[in-house]
């Protein structure tokens, strides 16, 4: 009886120090996104002016060339990319500059499109010298995408920065996949380097990148967290992270997502790269509780998006007035299916909803949606039975893991769910993010596996 109320002691104390630490970990977080907000805001006031009528040209060859197209989607286009939408509208924001330099700093400005033109239709004629659309400030976002190209395209072609984005992405997909293969061999940190090797793999196939890689809207927030995540598995399979480059480093993280975030999937993929990535960049031997690791560097990283959201506000309501959040405030709620007001039906049916979502598929994998969404089956039944495996016999490190990479699907399961409305509506790119469901999956299976043949167990080598 004695041990009993010892051991709920224990434990009590432990969950108190890590909650108390967590909070710390949430005030690092609020210098930190505060910093990166100001580098942003920063940014996008010498961003202003730069060489307008090159970058609008630059436009216009693009047209010319067929590099940019009249149509807004281009579904399952490899050599353009689908969203061309995304792509039209941040070149407009980049070269539309009719607003004071303190309005665009926070805020850039663009065109609705005009009667049944498409966003692309409408911007291709302004840049032809056609008609000129009255501006409007577009939802106003961070937009951190739109300073990058204010900065790339008065020097770079539009199909230039699209390479860019590309390939940018693919080296950082297999040097990630290196990296992983390198610590295998090596055998120092098996179980990490097994993780990332897979998680890499799952993002070289499952995440899109063919048709959204390129895009302006997607790439950079991709490259923002395929650079974490690269970061992550190099610090696994080496030296281990320590607790305060954690810290920092998620905290910088949520503000570069929150920067370059688009309602695009970065925030859920955000949140479960930090659960699940950390306990395996973390060396338990050496640093202690990975549990502490984690809930640290979760809430540095919601802290700086937190703090880079509502230091956004706070500009908008003092440049704009407090009615300026008016229209922020109904997009939110659309998003969540709380209004239907602005035309964008949030009764989308059963069968509708079932249909948006199979179809969806095609983003992750074009022209294979059947083979994507049996994956998806099979990755979460396979980490499903590699997960109750690892909880009944591994050891505590990789049961915490486990519990980690279950946690971290649960957050892009509740974004998902909790913006269900905007979700089902821009399925087609929304459902990149089960790329993490896909890697996870097979992780938790190969782990299962691993474990059983080999007996490794965390931080040590595989027998023989």
């Amino acid at each position: 009886m004695k041990m009993t109320t010892s051991m709920k002691t224990i434990d009590w104390r432990r969950f108190r120090t890590t909650v108390t630490r967590g909070l710390w970990g949430g005030a690092i977080g609020v210098p930190i996104g505060m910093v990166v907000f100001a580098l942003l805001m920063l940014a996008s006031y010498a961003s202003l002016g730069r060489d307008v009528s090159t970058a609008r040209a630059h436009v216009a060859e693009a047209f010319t060339a067929g590099i940019l197209q009249n149509e807004d989607y281009l579904r399952g286009n490899t050599d353009l990319g689908w969203h061309q939408y995304n792509d039209c509208l941040i070149l407009w924001q980049a070269i539309d500059q009719r607003a004071s330099t303190k309005a665009l700093t926070i805020s850039p400005i663009s065109a609705m499109s005009e009667g049944t033109q498409t966003r692309c239709g409408t911007l291709r004629a302004f840049v032809k010298g056609g008609t000129t659309p009255t501006p409007s400030f577009y939802h106003r976002y961070i937009h951190g995408h739109t300073t990058l190209i204010r900065f790339l395209l008065p020097n770079l072609s539009v199909e230039a920065i699209r390479n860019l984005y590309h390939t940018t992405l693919t080296l950082l997909i297999l040097v990630g996949l290196c990296v992983g293969m390198v610590g295998l061999v090596r055998r120092r940190h098996p179980t990490e380097a097994l993780f990332w090797t897979i998680l890499f793999v799952g993002f070289s196939r499952w995440f899109g990148l063919e048709t959204f890689g390129q895009s302006l809207g997607h790439g950079p927030a991709d490259i923002v967290l395929l650079a974490y995540l690269l970061f992550l598995a190099f610090m696994g399979t080496t030296r281990g992270l320590h607790r305060r480059t954690a810290l920092a480093t998620a905290a910088m993280f949520g503000g570069l997502t929150a920067g370059f975030e688009f309602l695009t999937g970065g925030i859920p993929l955000g949140m479960a790269a930090v659960i699940g990535g950390i306990p395996f960049a973390v060396h338990a031997e050496r640093e202690g509780n990975p549990a502490v690791f984690t809930f640290d560097a979760f809430a540095a990283f919601c802290a700086a998006v937190l703090t880079c959201l509502t230091a956004k506000v706070i500009l908008v309501m003092a440049v704009f007035g407090p009615g300026a959040m008016a229209d922020s405030a109904l997009q939110l709620r659309m998003r969540m299916g709380l209004d239907s007001s602005r035309g964008e039906t949030n009764d989308l049916g059963l069968m509708l909803m079932v249909k948006k979502l199979a179809k969806g598929l095609n983003g992750i994998a074009p022209g294979m949606s059947v083979m994507a969404g049996a994956v998806v089956l099979l990755a979460i039944v396979a980490g499903l039975w590699g997960a109750q495996r690892l909880l009944r016999t591994a050891d505590p490190a990789m049961r915490f893991r486990t519990i980690a990479l279950l946690a971290s699907n649960l957050a892009v399961a509740g974004m998902l769910t909790m913006f269900w409305q905007h979700t089902m509506i821009h399925a087609w790119f929304m459902e990149r993010t089960l790329v993490w469901p896909i890697a996870t999956g097979f992780a938790l299976f190969a782990f299962a596996c691993f474990y059983a043949s080999h007996g490794v167990r965390d931080g040590a080598r595989p027998a023989g």
